[in-house]
This record gives structure tokens, sequence and C-alpha cells, in this order.
């Protein structure tokens, strides 16, 4: 028979490397497996990504002495509302997000005194918003779910996510941009130079940097070989 819980537990212990060690996360990974397959995402943005945050998260919060509780606790809801990134809500993403992960807090005993300090976390996440971290938990949030963007699956993450909102791979003619403007919303490889690439030096917390820049290395090495291939 078909256990949810254990489906929670299997989810969780992906994450052996840095498990969870919070009583509330096996729990809270169940109900949004739940509320993730019910909807139509793409493949970036699923459970799996919001588990390798909070492994991301885990680990950088003890390396910059925040509280770990509320940056697992946010990395896990980061993604709570999800809108395509052609959508024109998007750049409002994490603001949504953020209101609806504090009532999500609230009704659960263990994170419900930390609500606020999770959705202020939350707030401010989103690339695309532009807004700064304004609490330490926040910075780690930012830079755990923004490791996800670069290295071998912030490849396979972009090119996953463009093509779930029908854009191509690159322009055929000028994939470079060099004779257009770059258009990350029709040709997936422009999204490298309007974001991916500026990613390493933007990390708040020196274990981001340090992990970012193996990561950024796989990204300038794969347009190395595309632009020879191409």
């Amino acid at each position: 028979m078909h256990n949810p819980q254990k489906q929670g537990l299997r989810y969780a212990e992906g994450m052996a490397e840095h498990p969870v060690p919070f009583p509330w996360a096996d729990p809270l990974v169940v109900r949004l497996r739940a509320r993730f397959e019910a909807e139509a995402r793409d493949g970036a943005h699923d459970l799996s990504h919001a588990l390798r945050v909070a492994r991301n998260a885990h680990r950088l919060a003890e390396a910059a002495h925040a509280n770990s509780e509320i940056c697992v606790a946010a990395a896990l809801l980061h993604d709570l509302v999800y809108l395509p990134k052609n959508h024109p809500d998007s750049p409002r993403t994490s603001a949504l997000g953020a209101e609806e992960a504090r009532a999500w807090c609230l009704a659960i005993p263990e994170l419900a005194p930390n609500a606020q300090a999770i959705a202020a976390a939350i707030a401010t996440h989103g690339f695309s918003s532009g807004a700064k971290a304004t609490t330490p938990e926040g910075a780690v949030l930012q830079d755990a779910d923004r490791l996800e963007a670069i290295g071998a699956i912030g490849l396979a993450r972009c090119f996953a996510t463009g093509g779930a909102m029908g854009a191509a791979m690159w322009h055929a003619q000028d994939p470079w941009g060099e004779q257009r403007s770059l258009d990350d919303k029709r040709f997936s490889l422009d999204h490298f130079e309007q974001k991916l690439l500026k990613l390493a030096t933007a990390m708040n917390t020196e274990a981001g940097r340090r992990l970012a820049e193996s990561r950024h290395q796989v990204l300038t090495g794969f347009l190395e070989a595309l632009r020879m291939e191409l």
C-alpha cells in the first residue's frame, strides 16, 4: 500500500550528505510533494530542486552562522508559488511565495515562531526581483538557490526551463547575440549572459563564493565547447 509518509522520508533521504535534522521536515516534504505534483511545473522547479536548495542552505548556514532551521525551512518553501519565467507576474513570485509560506509556517507549531523570518528570507531570494537580502538567512537562501542555477545542474535547469516555455536553444543565425538584443525568453543560451554568468560574483557568503567558483567554470567550459561545435 502506498504510504505518503514513507515517500516523504525517501525524498528527505536524498539529502543524505546533509540531512534535515528537524522533526517538521518530513511532514512538510510530504505536503510539498502533493502540492508540486498537482501543478504544471517545469522540471527545474520540482521537489528535487527544493530539496537540493535545502541541502545547500543547511551547508551554508553553518558556515555563515545563520539560523539553520530558518534557512532550511525557507529553502524548502522558496518555490511554493510557481510562475513560468515568461509570466507577466514572474518578478513578483518571491513576494507572493513569501506570503503563502508565512501562512504555511504559522500552521506548523515548530515553525510558527519563525514564520516571519522565513517569509522575509523568501521575499528577497529571487534574482529577477533585484532585491537584496536583509537578513543572514535571506543571504544564505539567495546563495543556496543561485548555486542551483550554475554548474552541471544549472545547465540542465536552464534548458529545461527554456524548453518548457517554448524557447529555442539559441538563435540560429546569431547564437551569441552579436548583432541583436539578448532575449532569454526566446533563446535559452541568452540566459547565460543575462543571468547565469553573473551569479558567481554575486554570492553573499564566503562559502557560497567558494562553491560557486567551480560551478561557474562548468558554465564557461560548456560555452567554449559549444562555440567550437557551432
